[in-house]
């Protein structure tokens, strides 16, 4: 059973690579960079961070590089994963600071998110959709417990995702509201929630943009 489970979880991730890989090696199919609303969504999330330095940053599914380019700015150091390896090309290609900013190609999903921390921000930009997409609920469960676990006391966690129409079945408000409270669940305390509106390829949308911390441990 076990090697049954080991060799699905293997062909998901094989799904996952090869699926944002040929989109990464096409251009950047979201168009990120001449999106008006992801630029208010990049500015949103980058407000609620306003005033803080962080030591160290974990970013989950970089894609390209746009965002991390921002986080650059306020951390001592970041490490940014995507599972398309052209995808990082593309995020290398920028420039960003070396010194500052590692860029990898990895899986969410198998990375060892504790080994490198405990980490003062983790940052997950319309990305948890796609998990949700490939892996089962216990496995996104298991993900929110880990990225809890690998957050330093005191530091944030924060995440942004798309509401989508009727028939955007990833995008499906009750799913984005789900995914969010997860990560409350786990231990996660609220710090900040708001809504960005704008459109996209000519279609209106909302996106969710959260600020999570985790509690300091009281002593005493």
């Amino acid at each position: 059973m076990k090697l049954e489970a080991a060799s699905e979880r293997e062909l998901l991730a094989q799904k996952a690579r090869s699926f944002f890989e040929e989109r990464w090696r096409e251009g950047d199919p979201w168009e990120v960079e001449q999106s008006d609303l992801d630029q208010a969504s990049y500015g949103r999330q980058l407000a609620l961070l306003e005033g803080e330095r962080y030591g160290s940053v974990l970013e989950l599914g970089c894609g390209a590089g746009s965002f991390t380019q921002r986080l650059a700015d306020l951390a001592d150091r970041v490490l940014a994963l995507d599972i398309a390896p052209s995808a990082i090309e593309r995020a290398r290609e920028r420039g960003i600071r070396p010194e500052v900013v590692d860029f990898r190609a990895a899986n969410i999903m198998d990375f060892d998110v504790r080994a490198e921390g405990p980490w003062d921000l983790i940052v997950m930009s319309e990305t948890i959709y796609y998990l949700g997409w490939l892996y089962s609920m216990f496995d996104i469960g298991w993900l929110a417990a880990e990225l809890f676990a690998a957050t330093r006391e005191g530091g944030s966690f924060l995440m942004a995702n798309t509401y989508g129409a009727e028939k955007d079945h990833l995008l499906c408000p009750w799913l984005i509201d789900t995914y969010r409270d997860l990560f409350l669940n786990v231990g996660f305390r609220l710090q900040a929630e708001e809504t960005v509106r704008g459109t996209k390829f000519g279609v209106a949308y909302e996106i969710l943009v959260t600020l999570l911390s985790k509690p300091r441990e009281v002593t005493g």
